[in-house]
């Protein structure tokens, strides 16, 4: 069905045409997305069947879990069912995070995978875009490392690395083989969890630009130090490039601390040497050699030699932490981070 959009035209916003147009009684339209104050109203030229939908007013904004120069992220409490969820709010003005909050909506939106934080709508109101999302209430890998290094508790265990780099991975094969798309930001803040034992992957082409109000680094080590070497060399990059990230997460996540130096000294140009240049960061003896060895095959400087998202799951390191071989209380585990959280000094 064809979507006729009321009002009486769009707002000039400026000189320069905008890509995108409001109508008087606020809709917004962009390329293949029509959304409102009742959520999406249309995708691709055909209307989205709605019921009882989400509304703003119902919507209680909380606490600020992340942010950005032009967009945020709050938790929210949604008043009629007391359900708390995740809201971004864009600036749609701003056209960098227009052109990402499309990128990320098309993913979102077409997505209802196990290991993707669940998507439940957009709404549009004032100059602003509303994301909501599911709330995972045991933060990231991020905050993980943060609390231990505050209550020096030290970095997590093998099998609990293996477990979650298994669901990790769960998430980027079905981004890479289903959806064809390469996240381009897997790091541990885009590393969910939540006290159902749950581990989730956030952030589809939006969160490049969103820094944890809890970034230890400046925002623009943060968000490169992650990347592969071939993107960072301005070559093309593809699937593999998330490989490389996971590879750099878990290296983080098992010693504590960021493989490379720069990255404490807030140096671009010396980190983004030291990716490109340096050999890729290994693990220490003192961890088995499956896990070494499943670092070694993820930092592969040559992309075309790192195995796939699917080839991974197939690893020794992988299986022998399988919830078969290993049974392991995931949801016990982030409630007892949860509590070193409350119980962390503040930052």
């Amino acid at each position: 069905m064809q979507i006729q959009l009321d009002g009486s035209g769009p707002v000039d916003m400026d000189l320069q045409p905008p890509s995108f147009t409001l109508s008087q009684s606020g809709t917004f339209v962009k390329e293949d997305f029509v959304i409102n104050r009742q959520g999406i109203a249309a995708v691709n030229g055909n209307e989205v069947a709605r019921v009882v939908g989400l509304r703003l007013q119902d919507l209680e904004l909380l606490e600020v879990l992340g942010k950005g120069a032009s967009s945020l992220v709050r938790r929210a409490m949604h008043k009629p069912s007391e359900t708390e969820l995740a809201v971004k709010v864009i600036n749609v003005f701003d056209k960098g995070k227009r052109d990402q909050l499309l990128r990320e909506l098309r993913t979102l939106y077409s997505s209802a995978y196990q290991w993707l934080v669940s998507f439940h709508d957009c709404l549009y109101d004032d100059g602003a875009m509303y994301i909501v999302l599911e709330y995972m209430d045991g933060g990231s890998l991020a905050d993980i490392l943060m609390a231990a290094q505050l209550t020096g508790s030290g970095p997590l265990s093998e099998m609990v690395l293996g477990k979650l780099a298994a669901r990790t991975l769960e998430g980027l094969n079905y981004l890479h083989r289903e959806r064809h798309q390469v996240h381009r930001d897997i790091k541990p803040g885009n590393i969910l969890l939540n006290s159902r034992g749950e581990v989730k992957i956030s952030d589809f082409g939006l969160s490049a630009e969103l820094d944890s109000t809890k970034e230890m680094c400046a925002t623009f080590i943060g968000t490169h130090a992650y990347m592969s070497p071939e993107r960072l060399g301005g070559k093309p990059y593809g699937f593999a490039s998330d490989i490389w990230s996971l590879g750099i997460t878990l290296v983080e996540c098992a010693l504590g601390q960021f493989p490379y130096t720069a990255y404490t000294g807030s140096n671009y140009f010396v980190l983004l040497s030291q990716i490109l240049n340096d050999p890729p960061p290994q693990l220490p003896e003192t961890f088995s050699g499956e896990f070494r060895d499943f670092v070694l095959q993820c930092l592969c400087k040559d992309p075309e030699q790192r195995p796939t998202a699917q080839q991974l799951l197939q690893h020794p390191f992988i299986r022998l932490n399988s919830d078969d071989l290993r049974p392991f209380d995931m949801a016990g585990f982030v409630r007892q981070v949860m509590e070193m959280r409350q119980k962390a000094p503040s930052s």
